[in-house]
């Protein structure tokens, strides 16, 4: 066991006294011994509890991230449903026109996401 020596204020010295005391320690250096061990092991708990909190942070997020997603691909499908439905039935029976005009809205489509993505357009 190292040997340290330390000066503490009056104050201090009477609550070490007092807890000694009442704690049936038999000595002072073994009081702050205890005490040091327990503001050790509070340091280590908070430490845990603070990853832990990130963690949550992070699941959370991914939650939140997920929604956006299925909400996204849920809005998408039915709007490419709806529009397919839309020009396949279009009254002036242009077919070449019709697939035409699906795969302009389509490649604009795939360069906006791959632009949010910071994926390079071809």
């Amino acid at each position: 066991m190292k040997r340290v020596s330390i000066s503490f204020y009056d104050e201090i010295y009477k609550k070490l006294e007092e807890r000694m005391q009442i704690t049936g320690s038999p000595s002072i250096a073994q009081c702050v011994r205890e005490l040091i061990d327990l503001a050790l092991k509070i340091e280590s708990a908070a430490k845990e509890s603070h990853g832990k909190s990130e963690e949550n942070n992070l699941i959370h997020a991914m939650t939140e991230l997920k929604n956006l997603f299925k909400n996204n691909l849920n809005w998408s499908l039915e709007s490419r449903l709806l529009t397919r439905f839309l020009v396949e039935h279009h009254p002036s029976g242009d077919r070449e026109n019709m697939i035409d005009v699906l795969n302009k809205y389509k490649k604009t489509a795939n360069d906006y996401v791959a632009g949010l993505y910071g994926e390079k357009i071809e």
